[in-house]
């Protein structure tokens, strides 16, 4: 999914942790420390979630979310192998396909490579590409963070509830409504000169808002006393306006 709504996140909330547990319930050896991290980082996530939603706080909650977050950021690097952006992602491919060039060269160049039978020279390769596959998940892991705005934001949650209250009272519908023009604007534009077409096109909307809040006040004394607005709204009916070609021509 590329965007989530807050339904779907408390979906997600809701099932992410028992779907984590079936899923790792019996891990290999080798796994079972990644596995360990995994659960724990999402279950203290969640923990972090629902506290987040109480209406109301108290030192003690807040203490509480800070110290799930604080355990969070300890065990989030288990998924740093998974968020690895694309500008690493071709590194590591480079960097594996130069390990194995290497590592061939090193066996090729060995005197007594011809000698050790086929299974024993097949062992040797599978070791050292379960090696390289190691180095390159090592540097997938170092490469790798979340430092990105919705993650930073969390570390704010404790100080805004502090600020104002539960954090149900701030909401972003009011904010992302106000930006359906300028989004809309944008889609329907050419994206040259953006911002200034972007403009012209709010103000242009924001005349015939105008223009429309004009003619009902209109209508509405008209309606209220009959004689006071006949005239005007014979002469803007019987009137027309003369072509618009401008901003200006709009406006006025």
């Amino acid at each position: 999914m590329t965007q989530w709504s807050g339904k779907e996140m408390e979906a997600l909330g809701d099932e992410i942790v028992p779907l984590f547990g079936a899923t790792l319930l019996n891990p290999s050896p080798r796994q079972r420390i990644p596995c360990i991290g995994t659960i724990l980082c999402v279950n203290i996530l969640v923990y972090f979630h629902l506290m987040a939603q109480y209406q109301y706080h108290t030192e003690a909650t807040i203490e509480y979310m800070k110290n799930y977050l604080e355990e969070f950021h300890c065990h989030i690097n288990t998924f740093n192998l998974f968020h690895a952006r694309k500008s690493t992602k071709k590194v590591s491919e480079a960097l594996k396909q130069q390990l194995t060039f290497v590592k061939q060269e090193e066996r090729e160049g060995d005197p007594t490579w011809n000698n050790p039978s086929a299974a024993k020279k097949r062992d040797c390769v599978d070791e050292n590409e379960m090696q390289i596959e190691s180095d390159i998940a090592q540097h997938l892991v170092d490469e790798s963070d979340f430092k990105f705005v919705k993650m930073h934001l969390l570390n704010h949650f404790s100080d805004h509830i502090c600020q104002h209250g539960n954090l149900l009272n701030l909401g972003s519908d009011h904010a992302e409504k106000a930006m359906m023009d300028l989004n809309q604007a944008y889609v329907q534009l050419n994206r040259h000169e953006a911002s200034f077409l972007i403009l012209r096109m709010i103000a242009r909307k924001e005349v015939f808002k105008y223009r429309e809040l004009n003619a009902n006040a209109l209508k509405k004394r008209r309606d209220d006393d009959m004689p006071l607005t006949n005239a005007p709204i014979n002469r803007m009916m019987n009137n027309p306006q003369p072509e618009i070609t401008t901003l200006d021509d709009l406006a006025e």
